[in-house]
């Protein structure tokens, strides 16, 4: 077996679980109640993603020894994509931090009182 064959391998195995990271979870039920509801499915897509990630690793690895220029940048695209998409859940996170103020930036002044005054208590006549 050459060494293309091999990447060729494992960029199916590779692609099997970029695939199974979007599928897998789509179709598992999600678990447990309240914040933590589907907390499952997220865990599945990371745990996919870290297994592609490896193999792309090696398929990387695996190609920087190939003769053609296209051949070695067919190997490295598993883990540019696995790179991207580190990126973009990052800038994702950056991007919902900074858009919106935090609880205590922005408390707007109430233009009448919140509650109505509290009223003395009047004995009843019974007493």
């Amino acid at each position: 077996m050459t060494r293309f064959n091999g990447i060729l391998i494992l960029g199916g195995i590779w692609a099997a679980l970029y695939a199974a990271s979007f599928l897998v979870p789509y179709f598992t039920p999600p678990d447990d109640f309240g914040f933590t509801r589907g907390m499952n499915r997220v865990e599945l897509f990371f745990k996919y993603q870290l297994a592609a990630g490896a193999v792309s690793v090696v398929v990387w690895w695996m190609g920087n020894a190939l003769p053609r220029r296209w051949q070695r940048w067919l190997a490295r695209m598993p883990a540019l994509l696995a790179i991207g998409l580190v990126l973009l859940v990052a800038g994702a996170i950056v991007v919902a931090n900074m858009s919106r103020p935090g609880p205590t930036d922005y408390v707007p002044d109430p233009d009448r009182p919140v509650a109505a005054p509290a009223m003395p208590v009047q004995p009843e006549a019974n007493d």
